[in-house]
């Protein structure tokens, strides 16, 4: 997995697959989080994220009132998510 941060954007290539990956996306979350309230999360090309990740993008969305837009190249990821009903509360699109 590479992750890239710049100001508000946080970006994901490769697969979401371990507990690492997912530590090393929260800490980037955390970084933007604390500067923006608009945040960008894009998924380039992983086909799924862990549970851990989807809990914590519906905790800063909720409880920390992050306005949240994730953003997906893989057409997988984004049924998923709508599948889940997570396409509202994260403002899932298309890339």
């Amino acid at each position: 997995m590479q992750l890239k941060s710049n100001n508000n954007v946080v970006s994901v290539r490769g697969n979401i697959s371990s507990i690492g990956d997912f530590e090393s996306i929260e800490n980037a979350l955390t970084t933007a989080c604390e500067n923006h309230k608009n945040i960008i999360l894009i998924i380039y090309d992983s086909l799924v994220i862990n549970s851990s990740l989807i809990g914590h993008l519906v905790k800063l969305v909720n409880q920390d009132g992050v306005n949240l837009s994730l953003q997906t190249g893989s057409e997988i990821l984004f049924e998923l998510l709508d599948d889940l009903g997570l396409s509202e509360i994260l403002k899932v699109k298309r890339l």
